[in-house]
């Protein structure tokens, strides 16, 4: 009964958006999606360097973007692609077919047991509107919204692409059941499209022709008819491939005043934007912070993810955009038409969007230079049109424009990414698990008492090992961007260069330096083979050790490696955490010597930056033209230099501990700036001796302590008649 139970589901349809149809997602009890998720790690490690490069969908490091890119560099005006669509494809996913691949992978044992049961004897009962339907059995396909279905059906589209021929000029891409196929002539593709149908079907997998579309550039008339099986394709001249536009105008049409692909967006943009406006309602809507999560979340990230196709517009046209953003951030911060921008900019952290689009581009592209096995053909085409005196070749107009911005911009960051050294993580079943120790211990504590609690933690640690060893490990950033780290130790014998810390990249962050410390501690007692106390003071870089997704991924996957390695050598490794500061001897010693190690010469054979430093450059890099922007207009505007009073000091949207956003509007006013602050700083100035000036408001209201103050100087900033609100003699006997 237990077992029926883990193969037993609830289907839920969620209906499909624009359509009357629905999508059956299943869902599966806790045990039985702790079992996959124990499987899909076992799968992955054994067959994911087997599954064919086409394959994007559900895979580690894999995107739409990197199908939408590919798409983009191969795009040519004689391209004719092919849209596939698989009619019910994970409802009609034959199981056997699964089975007999994974056979082919050379999965036996246990594992394939575990697999076939999970596949065999599946029930599910229908649950829609408060009404269940009968129990009933299924014998094809894979349950959706289950951990390992997705999986699988990645193992039964590598059989049908493996039945394909190799065929030249031929390019197929796949995510989940979205296939698209490239080619460059007609006929080619007309005898692909044959072969499809006969793998495809193979398999047990249905084309849907009336879902499945023709692309082309050239003049629909000219081409022949495509058809798979006995029905003909349709051929259009514009599709949307995976939520993005295929075919990019780089101008705007005659007698349309917004794009076609930003007033698309734009709409969309619109309707998730009306549930945020009615969370912003002044007397009980949302606090700032909350709503500035809600916009980056829910709708800033449909704009992320049409990056790809956004930067191929020229800057002009993406303006309203950046209109749309400038308008919400007067919507969550309360702020008047007449707030500068730049302010509302810093005060809740965000970039402009068209600088966000083209950085999002940059740092996607610097992955795929990275990881060039993930996006063959589009990092061969960076790199090619990097070299000197570089050959484009004859791509649409869109897809010139996204390999020469994003080129551009590499260049003038004078970003050199080297290829990625993949260092495999050790297998699943030998993957140990870290023994990390926290002192107990909070920053409230008096320095003395935070010293005594780590020695005794020290102490208390070591005693569980037999012969410990105490290594204490640091990194350190410094303000011009180098850094370094370093591994110090009072009872073991030093290396033969001796304790000298080691130079890492510029504008590493702090998380990096901190674990490539923590490897060099585990190497050295695996390399000696000694038992030990890895004592560090980063618990960002602890928890990255037991995390599901670390960062710094590869930097991780050594130490755990190191870990099992000496697991099997029976060594006993455990990492202890203590607060940095404390005046412990020893850890002040590493820290000098981390500090020490950033001026160090830099070498070329030391290890590469990490993709979170560059991709920390590369908005930085982005984030100077606000700057510079800022600085233009500091001058002639009053408002700024107000602004440049209060924001270095972060300023927490809360009073008395309570999210209230009638007192958030009122301290962001009194923050940024509006028109009658600007008009009384411009006052006073011309004073010799002014009264109390608007910049000590925010202060003052924010340390008082009844509501009604608050309600009464926010009546008197209303009060837009008033040359100098400020001067009204209710709000001064107030403050």
């Amino acid at each position: 009964m237990c077992a029926a139970r883990w193969t037993s589901s609830i289907i839920i349809p969620i209906p499909k958006p624009g359509t009357d149809k629905f999508r059956p997602i299943s869902l599966t009890s806790c045990f039985s999606k702790v079992m996959e998720r124990v499987l899909l790690n076992w799968l992955l490690f054994r067959l994911e360097s087997k599954l064919s490069p086409r394959l994007y969908g559900f895979l580690p490091q894999r995107s739409t973007h990197h199908c939408l890119v590919e798409l983009y560099g191969r795009l040519t005006s004689t391209s004719v692609v092919a849209f596939i669509d698989l009619k019910s494809a994970f409802d009609v996913a034959n199981r056997e077919v699964i089975l007999d691949q994974l056979v082919d992978f050379g999965v036996t044992g246990n594992l394939l047991g575990w697999v076939r049961e999970y596949l065999r004897n599946r029930t599910s009962r229908v649950l829609f509107k408060g009404a269940s339907s009968t129990v009933q059995k299924f014998e094809l396909g894979t349950p959706q919204g289950g951990v390992l279905s997705p999986f699988l059906f990645n193992i039964l589209m590598h059989r049908m692409l493996s039945l394909l021929p190799d065929v030249p000029g031929i390019t197929v891409t796949c995510y989940a059941d979205d296939i698209c196929i490239h080619a460059h002539t007609p006929a080619v593709l007309q005898h692909f499209l044959h072969s499809f149908s006969i793998s495809s079907s193979l398999c047990g997998l249905i084309i849907s022709p009336e879902k499945s579309r023709i692309f082309t550039l050239r003049n629909p008339r000219s081409l022949p008819a495509f058809t798979v099986g006995h029905s003909v394709i349709p051929v259009c001249t514009q599709y949307v491939y995976l939520g993005a536009p295929v075919r990019i105008l780089s101008s705007t049409p005659a007698r349309q005043r917004v794009h076609p692909v930003v007033r698309d967006l734009l709409t969309r943009l619109q309707l998730r934007l009306t549930p945020l406006q009615w969370l912003l309602n002044n007397a009980t809507g949302v606090s700032i912070p909350v709503a500035r999560t809600i916009y980056t979340a829910y709708i800033r990230s449909v704009v992320d993810y049409l990056s790809p196709a956004l930067v191929q517009l020229p800057k002009s046209t993406l303006e309203p955009l950046e209109k749309f953003q400038n308008t919400v951030m007067r919507l969550i911060l309360g702020c008047p038409m007449s707030t500068r921008i730049v302010n509302m900019l810093h005060e809740l952290d965000l970039s402009p969007l068209i600088d966000r689009i083209h950085a999002n581009v940059t740092y996607f592209t610097v992955k795929c230079l990275h990881f060039p096995h993930l996006s063959c053909h589009y990092s061969q085409v960076i790199r090619t049109f990097l070299q000197p005196h570089p050959r484009l070749p004859r791509l649409q107009p869109g897809g010139r424009a996204l390999i020469k911005t994003v080129c551009s911009q590499l260049q003038r960051l004078d970003i050199n990414v080297p290829v990625a050294d993949i260092f495999p993580p050790p297998p699943p079943w030998m993957l140990p698990l870290p023994m990390v120790h926290f002192t107990p211990t909070y920053k409230a504590h008096p320095p003395v008492l935070q010293k005594q609690l780590a020695l005794d933690a020290i102490a208390s640690v070591s005693a569980t090992i037999v012969t410990p060893h105490h290594l204490y490990t640091d990194g350190s950033v410094q303000a011009d961007g180098t850094a370094g780290c370093a591994v110090y130790s009072p009872d073991a014998a030093p290396p033969a260069e001796g304790w000298v810390g080691r130079r890492l990249p510029a504008q590493s962050s702090s998380t990096f330096c901190e674990l490539h410390g923590i490897l060099d501690a585990v190497s050295l007692l695996c390399e000696r083979r000694l038992n030990g106390v890895v004592i560090c003071d980063s618990q960002a870089a602890l928890h990255a050790l037991s995390s599901p997704n670390p960062v710094c991924r590869h930097l991780v996957n050594r130490i755990l490696t190191a870990l099992a390695l000496a697991h099997d050598r029976l060594l006993v490794i455990r990492f202890l955490w203590i607060p940095s500061h404390v005046s412990l001897a020893y850890n002040d010693t590493v820290d000098r010597l981390a500090k020490a190690a950033c001026g160090l010469p830099a070498c070329d054979a030391g290890p590469a930056p990490s993709l979170r430093c560059l991709r920390t450059r590369i908005r930085a890099a982005f984030l100077l033209f606000t700057a510079d922007r800022t600085a233009d207009q500091r001058a002639a505007s009053v408002t700024i230099q107000h602004y440049d009073a209060f924001r270095h000091h972060r300023f927490k949207y809360r009073r008395r501990g309570l999210w209230v956003r009638r007192h958030n509007v009122v301290s962001a006013r009194l923050r940024l700036g509006s028109a009658h602050c600007g008009r009384w700083l411009a006052w006073e100035t011309s004073l010799t001796t002014p009264p109390v000036p608007c910049a000590t408001l925010p202060t003052r209201i924010t340390c008082a302590t009844t509501a009604w103050t608050v309600l009464l100087w926010e009546t008197c900033s209303r009060a837009n008649s008033l040359s100098s609100p400020c001067a009204n003699t209710c709000c001064k006997a107030t403050i």
